[in-house]
């Protein structure tokens, strides 16, 4: 989907976040001051974002064009938008081949539109967990070679752009292609800059979690990975590390295997002198009843779950992982990863999961 805005003489400025990389194009009667202001505030997920967007001109009027899609209605070109001042528009659906004209009687507006940054096209997520974003492809185009977030006929007179980060990030690096000047305050960055064009910003960030991500990554055995046994998984809200329970107890049992110590003492190594870090052990099961000489110690799937997880947690406490920041959950059979009704299925729900979390959360 491509968004223009268009009057004579014509205004230009790329969308940074859109379906796919769609465009605005805004125009003005008259070269004079325009004013722009972009302020993204990012989700906790690092992709979903809300956007307000505000340009301040003394032109007429603007016309928003958008690109035709077929047997749809010209308003569902706004599905996206919260807000929108001032609400004063009509629609043009004939004058321009392939385009739906929003024509708004007002030469300044206010936008607030909802979205998500696709994958790869505007920002992607390296093996190191950081996430790169860019407004401009290095490849495309617009009227009179412009690119990235441009105007025409004439510069922005100022140009604000600011991204408000959520806490579970850190801001890694943030750079412009022209000059302006950086704000950091808090978890927000503001590039403000004067007489400005053809704009492209480069902003990379990365969970707060990535940190005890590489260490835990380090602690892990690579043939242990490549076996199944272990996986070390990084979310926006922490890690997960997923351990077949093969690998920490003989079946039916939940104590710990000899190779089982040595994987905790690891992981608990690296775990150790984070006190900012709680340390949630979930025990799982397959959905096999517990039978026989084994149903005298444990009652059903979920005894079992829990002496396991309890198991990890009394260990990795007496391995300098510090207690208060320590959690023992049971949920027996209850939420398989896989189909039961194979043994390879069985197999991979009996696991322990450990959650390392941000203590503030």
């Amino acid at each position: 989907m491509f968004i223009f805005i268009k009057a004579v003489p014509l205004l230009c400025i790329k969308s940074l976040f859109t379906v796919a990389l769609s465009f605005f194009l805004l125009s003005s009667v008259y070269a004079q001051e325009v004013i722009s202001e972009k302020i993204f505030f990012l989700s906790e997920d690092g992709k979903g974002y809300v956007r307000y967007d505000t340009t301040r001109t003394n032109n007429p009027g603007y016309d928003i064009w958008f690109n035709k899609v077929k047997n749809q209605l010209p308003e569902k070109h706004l599905k996206d938008y919260l807000y929108m001042y001032p609400n004063d528009y009509k629609w043009d659906t004939t004058s321009q081949s392939g385009y739906d004209l929003m024509k708004i009687a007002s030469g300044s507006y206010a936008t607030l539109i909802q979205g998500t940054l696709i994958n790869k096209t505007e920002v992607d997520v390296g093996d190191d967990g950081v996430y790169t974003y860019s407004n401009w492809d290095g490849k495309s185009r617009m009227a009179d070679n412009h690119y990235g977030i441009w105007n025409r006929p004439d510069n922005f007179s100022q140009l604000v752009y600011a991204w408000v980060f959520p806490q579970n990030f850190n801001i890694v690096s943030y750079v412009a292609n022209k000059k302006g000047k950086w704000v950091k305050r808090n978890n927000t960055i503001t590039y403000y800059g004067e007489d400005v064009n053809d704009l492209v910003f480069t902003i990379k960030y990365q969970p707060r979690s990535n940190t005890i991500y590489k260490d835990l990554l380090k602690a892990i055995n690579q043939k242990e990975q490549e076996k199944e046994q272990i996986l070390l998984e990084q979310n926006t809200k922490g890690v997960k590390i997923t351990l077949a329970a093969t690998v920490l107890f003989s079946s039916g049992s939940s104590d710990l295997s000899e190779n089982g110590a040595a994987i905790l003492r690891r992981l608990s190594k690296a775990l150790s002198s984070r006190d900012d870090l709680n340390v949630v052990i979930e025990g799982h099961t397959d959905n096999v009843s517990i039978k026989g000489a084994l149903a005298k110690k444990y009652k059903s799937n979920w005894e079992l779950s829990a002496a396991r997880s309890l198991t990890v947690l009394h260990y990795m406490a007496s391995n300098n992982v510090l207690e208060s920041r320590l959690e023992s959950r049971a949920h027996g059979s209850l939420r398989p990863l896989f189909s039961n009704e194979t043994e390879q299925g069985r197999s991979k729900n009996r696991r322990i999961e450990i959650l390392v979390i941000d203590a503030s959360k």
